[in-house]
């Protein structure tokens, strides 16, 4: 039996192109994930494949200026500038309303829980509740630009009672929901990284280095206990990376380079890993049964700190107890290596 597979697409500043063409090059080797997921521009990229299209109009998609101007050109410049000055919670730069109605204009109404070869799943972050959710049900369009709101570069787009903000703030490529999954033996993690680059030297814009370290270090922490917690469940997890120049966003000429890179990295990590895996045709051990899901009514509800929850109206649910799960069955095993965070 081979491997059931679910590919989860990283965020990464426009990294949907790369993204895209990885997944482009492992459909035409024969690969078939059951389930597709991401945050931010993976989340672009997950979408459009679970939606159906075509390799070819994905291609046209990402590569265009209409989806990279569509999460700009909505933005109400003068009454934006006031609101955030005077009235919102959440300062930035950019509205991405426009965003929805671009990708609704292809992708129509579709929702995502009528979604199914493959399924979809796109990481969202709630910055009152201090909560990560993944989403698979509502509305596929706007799950996918809610997924991609960078905090202070994106107002966060109203979903399902909630602020969204970008996926990526906490699951870089998210997969805490497949854990538990009986479809899926081997989960397959995209990453999109950029060549060094130099920032700049004065105050406060050289600040962003730094930034952007600090959360790389909070990000990386984290998904080493996802991939403890993934060996606990019996999960084999396959991570591979494509790195290529930082994109520009109003400079356009590079977005093929980026979708080629993915195409050679998913060639390059079929030829070396993910062949041998899919044809040696044996079924991988079965993890151990499944935790207790609890489950409620509304979406509105406070979210357990305890247990695995599925918000069964949202199809969302919070990963903090897998991860406390996970911390404390490391705790069990070697007590030091588990205070020392892994």
């Amino acid at each position: 039996m081979k491997p059931r597979i679910a590919i989860t697409l990283g965020a990464s500043f426009l990294g949907y192109a790369a993204n895209a063409g990885f997944l482009a090059r492992l459909h035409e080797l024969g690969v078939r994930p059951v389930r597709v997921g991401g945050s931010s521009a993976g989340a672009i990229a997950a979408g459009l494949y679970a939606a159906g299209l075509p390799a070819d109009k994905i291609r046209e998609v990402v590569l265009s200026w209409g989806l990279r101007l569509s999460f700009v050109s909505g933005t109400p410049w003068f009454m934006h500038y006031v609101r955030n000055t005077f009235c919102s919670s959440y300062p930035a730069v950019f509205k991405p309303d426009a965003a929805v109605n671009y990708l609704e204009s292809i992708l129509g109404d579709r929702k995502i829980e009528d979604l199914h070869e493959p399924t979809f799943m796109a990481a969202v972050c709630d910055l009152d509740a201090a909560r990560t959710h993944f989403m698979q049900s509502g509305s596929l369009a706007r799950t996918m630009v809610a997924s991609c709101c960078v905090p202070t570069i994106f107002s966060p787009l109203k979903f399902v009672g909630m602020n969204c903000f970008d996926g990526g703030v906490v699951h870089e490529a998210p997969f805490d929901p497949w854990l538990e999954d009986d479809e899926i033996d081997t989960i397959i993690m995209h990453r999109v990284a950029h060549t060094e680059q130099s920032y700049p030297r004065f105050l406060p814009f050289n600040l962003f280095k730094i930034t952007a370290q600090a959360h790389a270090c909070a990000s990386e922490q984290l998904l080493q206990y996802r991939l403890r917690l993934a060996a606990i469940l019996g999960k084999k997890v396959l991570i591979t990376q494509t790195t290529h120049d930082r994109p520009a966003l109003f400079s356009g000429n590079r977005m093929p380079d980026f979708y080629e890179a993915g195409v050679q990295q998913a060639q390059r990590f079929f030829d070396q890993e993910l062949k041998a895996i899919m044809e040696a045709s044996v079924q991988l051990p079965q993890p151990p049964p499944c935790l207790a899901w609890a489950c409620k009514g509304s979406s509105n509800q406070g979210i357990s700190d305890r247990a695995p929850l599925r918000v069964c109206s949202a199809n969302t649910y919070t990963s903090r107890a897998s991860i406390q799960d996970a911390h404390e069955s490391l705790f069990q095993s070697d007590p030091k290596r588990a205070a020392s965070g892994l």
